[in-house]
Order: structure tokens, then sequence, then C-alpha cells
């Protein structure tokens, strides 16, 4: 088994790659859906369990394909207050938390994800095979086992409000953050400065959503984080990308439709080169 997956992912980002995956929902079969995933040439994919129904089993069967197509797998979990653990200890290797308005819901999320001395999490090591990509628990010492979990795991609360980016450089400066992810949509919802009548993609367009995005990249390069983002069209992803983000949520797959992610992927890497 692969080891160092979501290491590597890391590491990538840190040298400026621009990465795509796409959001799971229900509906799918996991096994054709992951080759599909690996076949179309995403970075990643994304479990989403805040906006839909993915039951524990079928993520822990999403778990074990990510590991055979050495794909890093990542959930958006119910909200930032959720019990992630269950799906780290099965070998999640990231989280988008979402609404994560305060330094003290990221400490949550922080807590939950690293052992100490990072965070304050529990010891599941040995429970599942992949949460230590085929160590084996017996013979390796536990310092190297939690320097190795906590060396993969991938955390990006999401900044969905204007108290989020209010109190992003704080946020941002805990260890153990990776960046943030913009929910754009509900950013728009929570500036509330738009027409009625208006598209989502106009929304996201308006001056008051662009200077607030600008603000955010500016604020994760000046922290040496990663910012992503999700609610673009390619030719949105593209001009965002010119601007420092890296990190793209691109189509939503439910009841088998992952085919229909192909072409979007291919023009936005077409339009970033």
């Amino acid at each position: 088994m692969k080891q160092e997956i979501a290491y590597e992912f890391k590491q990538r980002l840190v040298q400026g790659a621009k990465v795509f995956g796409p959001l799971i929902g229900p509906g799918n079969e996991p096994e054709t859906t992951v080759a599909a995933i690996k076949r179309i040439g995403f970075d990643f994919f994304m479990i989403d369990n805040e906006h839909s129904l993915v039951n524990k089993e079928t993520i822990y069967s999403y778990i074990r394909l990510a590991r055979e197509y050495e794909l890093p797998i990542l959930l958006r979990p119910e909200e930032s207050t959720a019990y992630f653990r269950p799906y780290l200890d099965s070998g999640i290797q990231g989280l988008m938390v979402p609404q994560v308005d305060s330094v003290e819901q990221a400490m949550y999320a922080v807590n939950q994800c690293y052992f100490p001395p990072m965070g304050r999490r529990g010891s599941g090591i040995g429970m599942s095979p992949y949460l230590l990509d085929g160590m084996d628990v017996a013979t390796t010492p536990l310092t190297t086992m939690v320097e190795y979990v906590n060396r993969n795991v991938i955390l990006l609360p999401q900044t969905e409000s204007l108290a989020a980016a209010k109190e992003l450089p704080r946020i941002l400066r805990l260890e153990g953050i990776t960046g943030t992810v913009v929910g754009t949509h509900d950013l728009a919802l929570d500036i509330g400065d738009y027409k009625i009548g208006m598209l989502r993609t106009e929304v996201n367009s308006e001056p008051f959503i662009e200077r607030k995005l600008q603000e955010i990249v500016d604020i994760c390069q000046a922290a040496g984080k990663i910012a992503g983002m999700g609610g673009f069209s390619p030719k949105g992803y593209a001009r965002w990308a010119r601007q420092g983000y890296q990190f793209f949520t691109m189509g939503y797959v439910r009841d088998h439709n992952v085919e229909k992610t192909r072409v979007l992927l291919q023009e936005a890497r077409d339009l970033i080169g």
C-alpha cells in the first residue's frame, strides 16, 4: 500500500500546484466512481456529508478505493462541531470543515485531527488498515505512527462569512491548518449585497464578492497557507488561479453522473495551462 499520499499532496500544493477534485454525493457505485475520477485526471476527491447523505459503510469503501487508486480522500463533515474522529481513524486524510467562524472552532478541528503535541486526538491506531497505510502496529514505535498520521492530515476550515474572513489571519496561524477553502455561495448569502433575480454565477462575480475573494487569497499568501474555493465555472477558476488560489472543488457527483465532470476539468486545465 502506497504511503505518504496526503503528505505528498500537501507538498505539491506548497510547490504551487493547482489541484481539482469533485464532491461526492449519494447514488454512486464507489468502485466505478473512483476508477472514473482517476481516469478523468482529478487530483483528489471529497465526500460531501454537509449537504448530502453518504453512509459510513460506503465511505469506508471509498477509503479503500482511494488507497487502491492512490488518490487523496477528503471529507466535508456535517458541521464544524461534528465528531470527525471515526472518519479520520478509518482513513479519511483530510477535512474541509464548514462554517468555521472563529479560532475556537478551528482549534476544535485541530484537536480532533492531530495527536499531541499538536492536538488532542485519542488513539484509534490499529483499528483500520488505512490509517497507517500498511505499517505493522506491533513492531512500529508509537512516535513513528503518531508522526506519520500528523504529517498526513489535510485540514481546511472553510471561510463562508464575514466573521470567518475577519478571523482568518488568526485561524491560519494555528499549527496544523493547511489553508482555507472559500464557500463562495455561503459568503455571498452572509454578505447579502446582491440584487433580487440574480443567478448564483452573477452573484459570484459581483464586486463585493470579488473584493472579499482577493482579500482572502492575500491573507493566505501572507501566512504561507493554501487558498481554495468552490462555486465557479472553469473560466472563473482560471481567473482566480492567476490570483493565487490553488485548491478547487469541481463538479458534484451523484446518481452515477461522474463522466459529466470530465469536460469541466479539461476546460479548467486548458485555461490554466
